[in-house]
């Protein structure tokens, strides 16, 4: 048995356009409830209702003892607006108690009222030159500047001795090399 394919080229404009994927059906309404327990057979201790409707707009909630034994309710709602929440567990602002400040930090806060208070007080008045007074010597310091300036002096007497000596040298050397000249010449 032999079996022949023949394969022909289809340009790609011939083949058909086929959609495979479809447009999202619209929403449909639906409502379901239900409760549980942490045990079969024992009281519920979870509730949960949801409700959707034809526009796609979704509410429900739950309700669930938590571990004090506090039962917690959360109610949602979600829409073209996104997903919005209502819960007991979240905190809720009171808007009549605010925090109070402890002693330490009501002393802080004095205290730094004062300080501004202080330094507000002080740059708003014209700024007064200060006076200038000159610096007074100890008995120590003075006898240590003068035991500088004998120092000073005598390191500077020892300094001119040397540059003496060495310029007598350096005379001397010159000296020597022009009678070595000299003679150097009177040779030739």
């Amino acid at each position: 048995l032999f079996s022949t394919a023949v394969c022909q080229s289809i340009p790609a404009a011939q083949y058909p356009t086929i959609t495979t994927t479809l447009p999202p059906p619209p929403p449909r309404p639906f409502k379901y409830a239900f409760s549980s327990g942490r045990v079969p057979g024992g009281k519920p201790d979870r509730y949960t209702h949801s409700e959707g409707d034809a526009a796609g707009v979704v509410r429900g909630g739950y309700a669930y003892l938590d571990p004090n034994y506090e039962w917690q309710k959360v109610e949602y709602v979600a829409d073209e607006n996104g997903f919005h929440v209502d819960s007991s567990a979240l905190p809720v602002a009171n808007p009549v108690a605010h925090p109070r400040d402890t002693f330490a930090v009501a002393k802080a806060k004095a205290n730094h009222e004062y300080l501004y208070e202080q330094i507000a007080l002080r740059n708003s008045q014209i700024p007064v030159a200060p006076q200038v007074v000159p610096n007074l010597e100890t008995a120590a310091v003075a006898k240590n500047r003068d035991e500088f300036h004998k120092q000073f002096d005598l390191i500077a007497a020892e300094h001119a001795r040397i540059a003496a000596e060495h310029e007598q040298l350096a005379e001397l050397e010159k000296k020597e090399r022009e009678l070595a000249e000299e003679q150097r010449l009177a040779s030739v």
